[in-house]
């Protein structure tokens, strides 16, 4: 096993690695460290063996095992990000235009999402319960969205990346409908709602949606 001295502690690699690969991530390391030290929205939590990137915002905490991503990428050659929200993992995958770069690299860009607001346009699609309680266009009351409501939003965004727009948007709208029916909401609360989580779905897509709306009562709740 090679123990590597880093700014955060002590990396172990216990099985062949690149050397030059490995310069990359520790290069990537100092700069996050200069950009973590400088902001309030992040911190290093150095209490455990090994270091933990943490969100201070507010909604759900995002943990990211920083020597556990390099580990993965300099052993394994695998370009997941080790990421937890609300102590859960979830699957952070870097750029596929951008697989030969460090992994210290994609924590940079995701503490960068972090700083300019979790943009729902731009947050991995596992992050969105982020972008929308937390964000940029963060849902004012969020008190009222139940777990129910997370998961078909979820799938509702999972089924839109996988290019099944149409269902993807009947999906949210029937939810539309149930906060309208079963929770009294008025029509302007479920737009609100609505909004941050729509940011993805283009206004041609909405309008080719309505053309042949699941339910013609729809229209009420999605605008262009």
């Amino acid at each position: 096993m090679e123990c590597i001295e880093t700014s955060l502690g002590t990396l172990h690699l216990d099985d062949e690695y690149c050397k030059n690969r490995l310069k990359a991530e520790l290069r990537g390391l100092e700069l996050l460290c200069s950009i973590v030290n400088s902001s309030p929205v992040w911190s290093f939590n150095l209490d455990s063996e090994k270091p933990f990137l943490s969100s201070n915002d507010d909604g759900p905490t995002i943990l990211i095992d920083i020597f556990q991503c390099m580990q993965r990428r300099l052993l394994e050659d695998d370009t997941h990000l080790t990421v937890y929200m609300s102590q859960v993992p979830v699957c952070v995958l870097k750029d596929k235009n951008r697989m030969d770069t460090p992994s210290t690299d994609s924590i940079v860009s995701l503490v960068l999402l972090g700083i300019a607001g979790w943009p729902i346009e731009s947050t991995p699609s596992t992050l969105d319960e982020k972008a929308i309680r937390s964000g940029t266009h963060a849902i004012q009351d969020c008190s009222k969205i139940l777990p129910p409501d997370w998961r078909q939003i979820q799938s509702a965004l999972r089924l839109y990346e996988d290019g099944f727009v149409h269902r993807s948007i009947s999906i949210l709208a029937q939810m539309a409908r149930r906060w309208y029916v079963c929770r009294c909401w008025e029509v302007e609360k479920v737009r609100e709602v609505l909004e941050p989580i729509l940011e993805r779905v283009t206004g041609t897509e909405i309008m080719t949606y309505l053309e042949h709306p699941d339910e013609t009562s729809d229209a009420l709740f999605l605008s262009v």
